[in-house]
C-alpha cells in the first residue's frame, strides 16, 4: 500500500489497492538476487509491458551523471519504453566509458530476453558511484529476472521488484490507486527508492510508475512532468542532487479505458497524490529522519526568490538538527532567511513565522506566547509531521519543500556508508 502522510491526502476519486507496479492490467514485474548485495539480498529487477506503452521520463541534472541515464536519455526511446532494468549496489556513476558500455549490454540482454528493441528498454542503477558493475553478476542476473517474469503479475512479485531497487532504506516505498473516471475505471502502480542524497530537479532517486489507461504520450508526458513538478522535486533531505535521480512512467492501455478533458485532471490528481505520497516518504525515510517538515513561503518578491528562501531554511543545518531536538529555535531560521535574500532583501524579512497553528514571530518580532501556546509547542515540536509557514513582507509569491531533521543516525551512516 502507499505510504499514508497527511500532507498528501488520496482524493475521493481513487483508493488504494494492492498490487503495487502490477496492479494495471498488462505489466509483469520481478526482483532477484544476483550478487552484487551481500547476504543474498534482492538487488536487481526487470519490469515489463506485455504490450506497446507511451512512456514520460525525467532525469538528474547533474553533470556527472551515470552512465545509465546517459544512455537512456540520449539513445532510447524515452515515449515508447517498454520495459527498465535496474540494479541496486552499484550507481554504475563516474565510471568512464566501461560504464556505458556495461550500461548497454544490460540494456541488450534484457531487450535480447523480452524480444524488444534495445530502444525502448531503459536502464537504471543505484548505489555507489565510483565503482565498475561485476558483470559476471549482472548478466545471469538479467536472466533470472527475465525468466520469472511469467510469473511476475502478482503482488509478490511487485514487492520483490520494489525491495530490490532499495539501497539503504529502511522500508519500501510502493503500492497502487484504483481511479474511477467518467469513461470507467484505470490503474496506477508504484515503486520508489530514495532516503539520502536528496535534493532532485525533475526526478527523485528512483521511481517507476505504471498505467492501464489509453493516452497518448504528450497527454501521459504532461501528466507524468506535472506530477514530478509538485512531489519529488519540492522535497530535500540533505541538498544533494543523486548522479542517477530518474522518473520513468509507462502506459499501455491495456484497461481500454480513454480517459477525456475530464478524466485526464482526475488521474492527474491522483498521480499528484500517489507521487506525493512517496516523495513525503522518502524525506520520512531520510537516513535516521524523525520528523518531516512541510514549509510554505509566502509573501516573496517572486517565485524564484520564493523557492531560495525555502530551500535555504530547508537544507540548513542549523534548522534540521533543531528540529530533531524538538527545538523551536525560530533564529535559525531567520538567520537562513536572511542568507538567502541578502544584504538587499531586508525590507522582506518575515512579518510572521508559525510552527502549525502557533505564530511564534508577528510583525517581525518574537510573539508572547502564554502557557497553552507554548504547550501547544512543544505538543507540535514531537509530531512526525509538522507545518511551518515563513510570511515574508512583500508581493505574494510562494513556495513549499518538505524537508527532513539532520540526526546522529545520517552521519554514522553515511561516515561508513563505503568501508
Amino acid at each position: 500500500m502507499l505510504p499514508k502522510s497527511r500532507f498528501a491526502p488520496v482524493p475521493q476519486s481513487a483508493k488504494a489497492i494492492g498490487g503495487g507496479l502490477t496492479a494495471p492490467q498488462g505489466f509483469l514485474a520481478a526482483g532477484v538476487a544476483s550478487g552484487v548485495k551481500k547476504r543474498g539480498k534482492l538487488d536487481l529487477g526487470v519490469l515489463l509491458s506485455e504490450r506497446p506503452a507511451v512512456s514520460a521520463a525525467t532525469f538528474t541534472s547533474n553533470a556527472a551523471a551515470a552512465a545509465p541515464v546517459r544512455l537512456t536519455r540520449e539513445s532510447s526511446d524515452c515515449a515508447h519504453l517498454r520495459a527498465v532494468v535496474v540494479n541496486a549496489g552499484n550507481a554504475n556513476a563516474v565510471t568512464g566509458k566501461q560504464g556505458l558500455a556495461d550500461a548497454a549490454r544490460m540494456r541488450l540482454l534484457t531487450a535480447n530476453h523480452l524480444r524488444l528493441p534495445v530502444e525502448q528498454v531503459a536502464v537504471c542503477s543505484t548505489g555507489l558511484i565510483g565503482v565498475t558493475l561485476p558483470m559476471d553478476k549482472i548478466e545471469p542476473g538479467i536472466a533470472a529476472a527475465a525468466a520469472a517474469l511469467p510469473g511476475g503479475g502478482d503482488t509478490r512479485a511487485a514487492d520483490h521488484f520494489a525491495t530490490a531497487i532499495r539501497t539503504t532504506d529502511k522500508h519500501p516505498k510502493s503500492g497502487a490507486l484504483e481511479v474511477t473516471l467518467p469513461e470507467g475505471r484505470v490503474k496506477l502502480g508504484f515503486a520508489a527508492k530514495g532516503c539520502g542524497m536528496i535534493s532532485p530537479n525533475m526526478a527523485t532517486m528512483l521511481c517507476f510508475v505504471t498505467c492501464d489507461a489509453a493516452m497518448s504520450a504528450e497527454h501521459w508526458t504532461e501528466l507524468l512532468h506535472g506530477a514530478v513538478r509538485r512531489s519529488f522535486n519540492l522535497i530535500t533531505v540533505d541538498g544533494q542532487e543523486s548522479t542517477n535521480d530518474t522518473v520513468l512512467g509507462l502506459c499501455n492501455g491495456a484497461s481500454g479505458v480513454q480517459p477525456g478533458e475530464e478524466g485526464r485532471v482526475l488521474l492527474g490528481r491522483a498521480l499528484d497524490a500517489a507521487l506525493l505520497a512517496l516523495a513525503v516518504s522518502i524525506v520520512a525515510d531520510g537516513e535516521g529522519s524523525t520528523r518531516t517538515m512541510r514549509l510554505t513561503v509566502t509573501g516573496a518578491s517572486d517565485a524564484g526568490k520564493a523557492e531560495a528562501v525555502a530551500r535555504a531554511v530547508a537544507n540548513s543545518p542549523l534548522v534540521k538538527t533543531a528540529f530533531y531536538g524538538r527545538d523551536p529555535n525560530w533564529g535559525r531560521i531567520m538567520q537562513a532567511i536572511g542568507q538567502a535574500l541578502g544584504r538587499e532583501g531586508h525590507t522582506h524579512l518575515p512579518a510572521g513565522i508559525a510552527y502549525e497553528d502557533v505564530l511564534i514571530v508577528e510583525k517581525g518580532q518574537p510573539a508572547e506566547l502564554d502557557e497553552v501556546q507554548r504547550a501547544r509547542l512543544i505538543e507540535i515540536m514531537h509530531q512526525p509531521e509538522i507545518d511551518l509557514t515563513v510570511a515574508l513582507n512583500g508581493p505574494g509569491e510562494q513556495a513549499t519543500v518538505y524537508f527532513s531533521d539532520l540526526t546522529h543516525d545520517y552521519v554514522t551512516l553515511n561516515a561508513e556508508y563505503s568501508t
